[in-house]
């Protein structure tokens, strides 16, 4: 049974309880309320056709909002009749489908895209609507003037919100970081759990809303709001070079090696962060290599084109193409939208010298085509590699790529992706109390390996594919960092929620995030069956207020008897509290120290014959206990199984 645990505060007590199967109130009062913007037939499968209706993603509703408003009804509506909802941003790129949710509604930000651009203290702050596309950053972004550049990723579909909550990175990254690095604010709307309402806030790295926006900024998406904008810290961008080619020895051995010698280059000092490269192992045994390097500040590209010669000589790539154009149009080139690239998309008069309406039909042009070219079923996993990856590491990709099973490029693809420089840098532009500034935690100098098979729209999931790559994950996971991107959120890791270690290493910003969560959509609001153990954690121990569960047939209260340090706390943070089940407690949202009285310590909620479970529990994990709710039971923090019989 569908079914979605949702925490309600109401004078200061939280409620779970059981979404509702019928959406039809919810769907006939978002129809009223928002007239002509709910689609109840025909509703768009996401990118990841694994999430399709012929797969048993059958949304009830999807509803278009177009400004914070929209979403607070939307919001309040679903929230009243207990739909469940799920966020999409633009095209629905998520990896395990977190954007769209069989028989609940579907929130489309796609006509959120304002877009303008302030000087700041001789900065470029470009304000993004949430359901802008990446293509259309780019785009607009080159024709500002100066021109100016947004790190991102190459998929010309993928919308803005998804792509920084997760991080975000591309061919810019080495000298401008992860996307989520250069966000100073953000427009998100939450629920106040202590007025229980939504409302638009704006967070930024030094207000009251700090918090949100260090969750924003890498903490996943779908967890604590929905996203109306985005700022962003655009550079004024030159001219780039671009160059792509595949290596023509098609031997596992020698194509390893030839990938050491690219990962010895791209780590020497005669690489500085304007150079960004990859190697994508294709099906059928290809090898193939990209590489940006970015002009200095005159558009002078000489010093670009020697690199790139040294990186040629070093790998043993004879033929590559080269070629030398603007940083906007080099975005259409990784798009595969130029006649240097793969199709001939791009507007023959460049970006800047073209309408609005004209610059529309080309992106539309773009997009069609990548959707048509690449859009599938497909299931991906990835780990993080140091500096130096070994040769059989190397060898076992080259040979995975080349098995039976990878029959051709689409079948099996494999990324080696460049990771150093900036990207390995914490920006400092917060107030630093709490701790850094980004919930991005990925910072070590190395390589980010992703795996991916694909199969046709029509196929069902084939057993051998899918064993292809949990055996080339499995192969090569031993001497990975033991770490993965969340961008490429990947629902193997959900049980005992074993990918939180994995996406956050830093063992101060998963607790971080959780608070946010709890402060910011105590409801649970975007979590559902499908998606569950993928998303941030939260209950009653977490957010330390008082709990009633209709689940389980359990019922637990915090024991009162913090008045006083309660009192303490909140008279330096309003709203705050000490946080007893913290070692050492901590008052919420300022994290200063704080006590109780002896005896008056609060504890997680537990069954009544849980005690000894939770001391076996807390010997892993400071502060652990047996999540017996859960099925199946596991020490909280931990994937160690757990049993209260």
């Amino acid at each position: 049974m569908l079914s979605l645990l949702r925490v309600i505060l109401a004078s200061s007590v939280l409620v779970v309880r059981l979404v509702s199967l019928d959406v039809s109130s919810a769907i006939d009062r978002l129809v009223a309320a928002l007239p002509g913007q709910v689609q109840t037939e025909g509703i768009p499968a996401p990118f990841n056709t694994r999430f399709d209706a012929a797969n048993g993603y059958v949304p009830a509703a999807m509803v278009y909002v177009s400004s914070a408003e929209d979403i607070i009804t939307a919001l309040e509506i679903c929230y009243d009749e207990g739909a469940p909802v799920a966020l999409r941003s633009s095209s629905g790129h998520s990896y395990i489908g977190q954007s769209t949710v069989n028989g609940g509604i579907v929130i489309n930000f796609m006509e959120l895209k304002g877009f303008e651009v302030s000087s700041e203290d001789g900065r470029y702050i470009a304000k993004l609507g949430s359901g802008l596309k990446l293509l259309e950053v780019y785009s607009r972004l080159a024709r500002h003037d100066p021109p100016l550049g947004f790190a991102g990723s190459s998929r010309p579909t993928v919308g803005i919100a998804g792509l920084t909550s997760g991080g975000g990175y591309g061919f810019s990254s080495s000298k401008y970081g992860v996307a989520a690095d250069r966000i100073v604010a953000a427009e998100v709307v939450v629920y106040n759990r202590e007025e229980d309402k939504f409302e638009l806030v704006t967070a930024t790295g030094y207000n009251e809303h700090s918090d949100l926006l260090f969750a924003v900024r890498g903490g996943m998406g779908g967890n604590y709001g929905a996203l109306v904008s985005l700022s962003y810290d655009a550079f004024p961008v030159t001219n780039v070079v671009v160059l792509t080619g595949q290596d023509s020895d098609s031997n596992p051995s020698i194509q390893a090696q030839m990938i050491e010698a690219f990962q010895e280059f791209m780590h020497s000092d005669a690489v500085g962060p304007e150079f960004y490269g990859t190697a994508r192992l294709l099906g059928k045994g290809g090898v193939k290599y990209s590489a940006q390097c970015i002009c200095d500040a005159t558009g002078d590209c000489t010093t670009c084109h020697a690199k790139l010669d040294a990186m040629q000589a070093a790998v043993g790539l004879a033929n590559a193409k080269r070629v030398e154009q603007d940083f906007g149009k080099a975005m259409w080139f990784w798009a595969d939208c130029t006649a240097d690239s793969f199709m001939d998309l791009y507007p023959s008069e460049g970006l800047v010298n073209i309408s609005d309406s004209e610059l529309e039909e080309a992106m539309n042009k773009c997009w069609d085509f990548n959707t048509n070219l690449i859009s599938s079923p497909f299931k991906a996993k990835s780990l993080y590699f140091s500096s130096g990856m070994r040769l059989e590491e190397l060898t076992s990709l080259t040979e995975a790529s080349a098995e039976s099973v990878c029959a051709s490029p689409v079948d099996c693809t494999i990324f080696i992706d460049f990771y150093g420089h900036a990207m390995s840098e914490e920006p400092e532009d917060c107030d630093q109390v709490a701790g850094k500034c980004t919930s991005f935690d990925h910072r070590s100098s190395g390589w980010l390996v992703q795996m991916i098979t694909a199969w046709g729209k029509d196929e069902e999931a084939p057993t051998d594919k899918l064993q292809w790559l949990q055996n080339i994950y499995d192969s090569v996971f031993p001497g990975s960092l033991g770490t993965a991107y969340q961008n490429y959120i990947d629902s193997d890791l959900a049980v005992g929620r074993e990918w939180v270690g994995q996406y956050f290493p830093n063992e101060d910003t998963y607790p971080r995030l959780q608070q946010a969560k709890c402060r910011y959509n105590a409801i649970d609001m975007f979590n559902f069956e499908a998606v569950d153990l993928m998303t941030i954690d939260i209950d009653d121990s977490i957010c330390g207020v008082e709990m009633t569960s209709t689940t389980a047939g359990t019922t637990s209260v915090s024991p009162s008897g913090c008045e006083e340090a309660d009192r303490k706390c909140s008279e330096s943070y309003p709203g705050s509290y000490c946080m007893t089940y913290k070692v050492p407690p901590v008052c919420w949202g300022s994290n200063e120290l704080c006590s109780c009285s002896p005896g008056s310590t609060t504890q997680p909620a537990t069954g009544e014959n849980c005690h000894e479970e939770d001391l076996r529990c807390a010997t892993l994990k400071v502060g652990s206990y047996c999540k017996y709710w859960n099925d199946p039971s596991y020490c909280w923090g931990t994937t160690e199984p757990c049993s209260c019989d």
